[in-house]
This record gives C-alpha cells, sequence and structure tokens, in this order.
C-alpha cells in the first residue's frame, strides 16, 4: 500500500484533510478526515472514505461524498505528491 497523494481543503465549517492510497491491481482508496475548522464549534468530527479504479475517479468520488456528508462543496483543494522518503532502517 503506497500514499499517492495528501489533500487539504474546506467544505462548509469544515477543513478537509486526507489522503488517497494506491492498494495494487488498479486499486484507490481515499481516506478523508472532516474536522470543524473553528475550535469551538460544537461540530461532529468525520471520516469518509471511497474506492475506485483510477486516482481521478477516486478523487472525484471523495469530493461528492464530503458535499454529500457535510451538504457543501469543497473548496480550495490542495492535492499534491505524497512524500517518497525511504523508510527509516532499524539496523543495529
Amino acid at each position: 500500500m503506497t500514499m499517492l497523494v495528501t489533500l487539504r481543503g474546506d467544505a462548509g465549517n469544515y477543513r478537509i484533510k486526507g489522503a488517497i492510497w494506491e492498494l495494487g491491481d488498479f486499486a484507490y482508496r481515499a481516506y478523508v478526515h472532516l474536522v470543524p475548522a473553528a475550535p469551538r464549534v460544537d461540530l461532529p468530527r468525520a471520516v469518509v472514505s471511497v474506492g475506485g479504479a483510477t486516482l481521478q475517479e477516486v478523487l472525484h468520488s471523495a469530493e461528492a461524498r464530503v458535499k454529500s456528508t457535510v451538504g457543501k462543496p469543497v473548496e480550495n483543494l490542495e492535492v499534491r505528491a505524497a512524500s517518497r522518503e525511504p523508510e527509516p532502517s532499524h539496523a543495529a
């Protein structure tokens, strides 16, 4: 499982933080955290997840799922390539 991109943006009173992962065999999954934009706002936190066969399909599905969850479209969406830093070695 490889993280391909990270997601940040806004939807109504929520901030969006998430990532899209490549699962292999042309399968992708997005996990998106919906966090109230103002810390004192009494809104529930949520996590939405969508899957698909292409990165673009998953991105569009994630935007649609966020919109249906919070009732507002995604704005200012920032999609960035995930860091490809090597795993730390645990050699003694």
